[in-house]
């Protein structure tokens, strides 16, 4: 771990000296993109400080300085982002402290429908980027690829050029498979992450600001999406097709033996 976390960390020591070569290219040729990136303003969203500026850095070469914005949660940045321009991008980090992972992704993604999201995180496990990409980003990039990479897949994505979802690691561009992808809405995303933690549908809408009422349309039709017929098998459903975790499956296991019990009372 601490070997993976060196090679981070080395990647990250050579952001400022390549932003700084990307910014002159940029600023001597005008013919490098066939569209004007310095239109776009990108929002960097990231807690660790050392790798927050180090994406800043690569992001002022491309956009500018003032095209640049940084927070360091996705709290911060979901209050923020009504009070800015539209926006060309987005880069979230997966582990951030508070709101994070899926339920991050589908907060952002319902603010910001059009926007591509860059999910940057130190793990590149599968599960996690086939969950990430589900949930709407466009890319999900190991935080351990270089400088090089990572500014390539953002000028791409300004440059409207990438189509299909990519996880890509050090190693370079993974396959992902080619499940079809489910029919629920960003809405339905969200409840089926609280139903998979758990939650009642109650505490789904109070957690949603939805009625009651809602919620059950919304679960009935995740249901329907993944061909189940309660939440227990919803989970195991969504976990085949990375969705959800294993704590997850459980959660929502012991939550249907409670209520089959409460019910037989």
């Amino acid at each position: 771990m601490q070997k993976n976390n060196t090679n981070v960390y080395s990647k990250i020591a050579r952001y400022p000296v390549f932003c700084m070569q990307v910014h002159f290219f940029a600023t001597n040729f005008t013919t490098y993109s066939t569209i004007s990136p310095m239109t776009k303003t990108v929002l960097i969203v990231e807690d660790h400080p050392l790798y927050r500026g180090a994406l800043i850095h690569l992001i002022q070469a491309i956009v500018g300085e003032n095209r640049t914005i940084a927070v360091n949660s996705a709290e911060d940045g979901l209050r923020l982002i009504t009070n800015l321009p539209p926006l060309g991008l987005l880069l979230l980090d997966l582990g951030l402290p508070g709101l994070s992972g899926i339920e991050a992704i589908t907060a952002f993604q319902r603010k910001l429908p059009t926007t591509p999201i860059i999910v940057v995180s130190a793990s590149e496990d599968r599960q996690e980027a086939t969950s990430a990409l589900r949930a709407g980003a466009k890319v999900f990039i190991s935080k351990a690829v270089s400088s090089e990479i990572m500014t390539d897949v953002v000028k791409r994505l300004l440059s409207q050029t990438i189509v299909e979802s990519e996880w890509i690691t050090q190693n370079g561009k993974m396959m992902l498979g080619a499940a079809t992808p489910l029919k629920i809405t960003p809405r339905q995303q969200e409840t089926l992450v609280l139903l998979s933690q758990g939650y009642s549908n109650k505490e789904i809408g109070l957690r949603m600001g939805l009625a009651e009422i809602t919620v059950k349309v919304h679960v009935s039709a995740i249901f329907r999406a993944l061909d189940v017929v309660n939440r227990t098998q919803a989970v195991l459903a969504a976990r085949r097709v990375g969705l959800c975790s294993a704590a997850d499956e459980r959660t929502a296991f012991m939550n249907d033996v409670q209520q089959h019990h409460a019910s037989s009372l």
